[in-house]
Formats: C-alpha cells, structure tokens, sequence
C-alpha cells in the first residue's frame, strides 16, 4: 500500500527495466528450465557456465539466486541461496565410487573481508557418488556487502579403497546484489542515524522459514546457515 502511494518512499530491489521486461524474461527461463521448480515453486537460480569444475571423474556446478524480499538496504542485509551440484561421470569405473566427508569454504566479501568455515557432511547429509549419480543440495549465506563470493573444496573417501582421501575443487561463485533505488526519506536523513553494526545479520522471518522448508535449508541458530 505504502508503494503504491508514494513509491519513492520505500527501498526498493530493481530485477528489470519494466514488468514486462521482467515477466517475458522470468517465463522465458522457466519454459525452458532455466529456472528450476522445488516442490512446485519456482526458484530464480543463475548458473555461470563457467562456474563448474572437475577434479577426475566428479563435477561440480553451482548456480545462485538472490531472494531481495529475505534482504535490506538498511540495515545492509543481502540474501543469496546457492544450489551445488556434484556428478560422476557415467563412464567412471566402479571403484570409483566415493562418500562426502567435509567440506571447506573460503567466504570472501566485497570488502576483501575473508571467512574460512570447515565442518562434516554438507546440509547434514554425507553422500556417497557413484558412476553417472547426481547428488544436488541447496544451501545460503547472507553479506552485509552488496556482493561477495565464495570456494573451497570437498574431502572424499573411496569406497573401495577406505584409507585413500582425496579433494574435490567447488569452483568460485559471486553473487551480487541487483541494483536498488534509496527511498527518499532515508537519502534525506543524516546517515549516522543508520549505522549499523555489519557483522550483525537481521532476524529470520516467517517468510524464511517457508523458504527453508521448501529448500531443505536445515534450520540456523540465529544466523543463515552458510556453514552447511
């Protein structure tokens, strides 16, 4: 109601240059699966061509999506979900085939602010690739920059071999925050009366909640859950 009266006076996310430009182009990439449907919503995951990478017979691919109605200009709170998926290739041997055991992430932000995260298992699962298997999960982190990105890497185990450990490179994935308009009230307020503390990430909302059910995002302490 409040943008309807008098849209300038609230921030606002810009995803197009017009509703129709947005909705022809949102159709265009459901139509033909660029976006992916979960549990019957559609979800506006970006995948980078060239953001995958193979380390002998296992890839992995991520795509990002950035959710603006999870996000805040102030306090400066941007969302993103990221979905990985790992795949062996179909003509790997048999005895390839290999269980996850960790991950590591290396979180960069866009002010060069770097956090190093280490944990077991990825969304509290440990799953095993065999040749031609395709594992995906979703999983999100949130920046207090407009943008950021994020890599690292995967510790397998063989199977067949339980003593041989090896690593698998996730391929570095940016996100970035779209444009967005200041509401005018708020460019004409002194801005130290919006300082904020950066580290500080806004509380979950309902809205959230219901996101994570759909997505399977295990449930934070407080904090998105980049961590998984």
């Amino acid at each position: 109601d409040q943008m309807a009266r008098n849209p300038s006076a609230i921030d606002m996310f810009i995803t197009g240059t017009s509703y129709l430009e947005w909705f022809t182009s949102y159709v265009h990439k459901v139509v033909t699966g660029g976006y992916p449907i979960i549990r019957d919503q559609i979800f506006r995951y970006v995948h980078d061509k060239e953001c995958v990478a193979t380390t002998g017979d296992i890839t992995v691919s991520v795509s990002t999506s950035f959710l603006p109605e999870l996000s805040s200009v102030h306090p400066p709170h941007y969302f993103f979900t990221y979905r990985i998926r790992i795949e062996m290739s179909k003509d790997a041997l048999p005895e390839k085939a290999c269980q996850l055991d960790s991950r590591y992430w290396r979180i960069t932000n866009a002010k060069g602010d770097v956090e190093e995260v280490q944990g077991p298992g990825v969304v509290g699962e440990f799953p095993i690739i065999s040749p031609g298997r395709v594992y995906e999960y979703t999983s999100c982190t949130t920046f207090s920059t407009t943008s950021g990105y994020m890599e690292g890497y995967y510790t397998f185990h063989c199977l067949y071999y339980k003593e041989k450990f090896f690593n698998v490179t996730i391929p570095r994935f940016h996100m970035v925050c779209p444009t967005f308009k200041v509401s005018t009230a708020r460019m004409e307020t002194n801005h130290n009366e919006y300082a904020v503390d950066e580290d500080e990430d806004s509380t979950d909302t309902d809205e959230y909640e219901d996101r994570r059910r759909v997505l399977d995002i295990p449930a934070p302490s407080g904090r998105c859950p980049r961590h998984t």
